[in-house]
């Protein structure tokens, strides 16, 4: 994504082996040395970009496989695992990710009414799109401004809105527009996704979040799939695996309250469907 002189020219102006939040609105740079897993991470609506090195992400049963050729385009909450296998001091790993402001997308689309025709309703949502060198140069520069804080405030918006502009004439315009485009099928899973958040601990029936998003219950299977990658059970089941690992890890909580205070009734059921997630007994942390 970025040439080897700017890249030596970031690592200068960013921290080393952290999550870095940027003063650029929506801007989170993270550096590694070392290789790692990284779990119980929710990624909000975004735009995820490799600058070096390769991510392994996992989404239920699916593996993608980012490097700085390709960037992740994320239209929903989505929860995911995954692993970064090559980082050394002298070879880091550094990922950014943007969150997406629906704001000056819709927007961009108001001031340019021509771009927003004909929105299709049936493609993938969730995807692994080719970096063009124009959206490259964008984020180059984007990433270049770190050098100059006192530039972000006004140049960053600009730099921001023409990745917009990018991403909407580019070959995944289709995504972005059906994220500010009402009624649309990424907006009415983008609320069922919302309410799986905040209701995972509960038993959820398919059929009520169906009709929370005014659609057919195939349709809504249909659509859920397509744009997480899981089915809306596969979905609440992740939420509740990340939150008891964290209780289990981070909040020494024992297995079986653990199992209980995610919703689980059967504590060998949660055994099973933890190991078969994170790969380990949840005992072993």
């Amino acid at each position: 994504m970025i040439s080897e002189q700017n890249f030596k020219r970031l690592l200068n102006v960013i921290p080393h082996n952290q999550t870095y939040h940027s003063p650029i609105k929506g801007l989170v740079i993270h550096h590694s040395a070392h290789p790692f897993q990284y779990e119980n991470v929710i990624q909000e609506p975004s735009i995820c970009i490799v600058i070096k090195g390769e991510r392994e992400v996992k989404l239920g049963e699916q593996c993608y496989l980012f490097d700085n050729r390709h960037f992740m385009f994320c239209p929903v909450n989505v929860p995911m695992n995954g692993k970064i296998t090559k980082a050394t001091p002298a070879d880091p790993f550094v990922v950014m990710s943007m969150k997406i402001d629906l704001q000056v997308v819709n927007k961009i689309l108001l001031e340019q009414t021509a771009l927003f025709v004909n929105v299709p309703q049936n493609s993938a949502a969730f995807g692994r799109w080719h970096l063009d060198s124009k959206l490259e140069n964008a984020f180059e520069r984007l990433l270049l401004l770190h050098e100059n804080p006192n530039d972000i405030n006004f140049l960053a918006p600009l730099i921001q809105q023409e990745i917009y502009y990018r991403l909407l004439t580019g070959e995944q315009s289709d995504k972005l527009k059906q994220m500010v485009s009402f009624g649309s099928n990424t907006q009415k899973i983008a609320k069922a996704t919302q309410y799986l958040q905040t209701h995972f601990r509960e038993t959820v029936q398919v059929d009520t979040l169906a009709e929370l998003c005014g659609m057919s219950l195939s349709g809504f299977h249909h659509h859920f799939k397509k744009h997480t990658t899981l089915s809306p059970l596969q979905y609440q089941k992740s939420l509740r695996l990340m939150e008891a690992k964290r209780l289990i890890c981070q909040e020494n909580l024992p297995v079986s309250t653990a199992a209980f205070q995610v919703g689980y009734e059967s504590p060998s059921q949660f055994s099973r469907e933890f190991k078969r997630y994170f790969g380990n007994a949840p005992s072993e942390k």
